[in-house]
């Protein structure tokens, strides 16, 4: 099962320079540590800002059944995030289930979907109004 939104914002530009970015015009660090602290602050504990390729995700387990990693990602153009100007985000959620899960075809689509909006919420906090998105 996964979730996803989509929002335009300056809020999350990048601070540090277009090379130690994980790739250029892949932004994101700034908006998951945001979402990190939001949601500890809530009690909802995730892992801090890792990176990939594509940009920059949290990891949520807050059981042995439940695994969830959050992405958080621009959709711009190399440079794009030191112009001041509003950019594309993502934030999608991604369920991360154990063979025995997948072969009974258990999911934890009422998690994900508290989860979803709890980011909705501190996201609206915040002025932006996210738009849902399939992924």
């Amino acid at each position: 099962m996964n979730w996803g939104i989509e929002f335009v914002s300056a809020k999350f530009l990048p601070t540090l320079p277009e090379d130690c970015q994980v790739n250029p015009g892949r932004y994101g660090f700034e908006l998951a540590l945001c979402l990190a602290q939001g949601l500890n602050r809530q009690g909802i504990v995730t892992s801090y800002p890792n990176d990939e390729d594509w940009a920059w995700f949290l990891d949520y387990e807050p059981s042995d059944a439940l695994n969830l990693t959050i992405c958080c990602a621009s959709r711009c153009g190399i440079g794009a995030g030191y112009g001041d100007v509003p950019i594309v985000w993502t934030v999608s959620i991604h369920e991360r289930r154990s063979m025995n899960q997948r072969i009974y075809n258990l999911s934890s689509h009422a998690e994900l979907e508290a989860l979803g909006s709890r980011i909705v919420a501190l996201l609206r906090n915040e002025d932006i109004e996210p738009v849902r998105v399939k992924v």
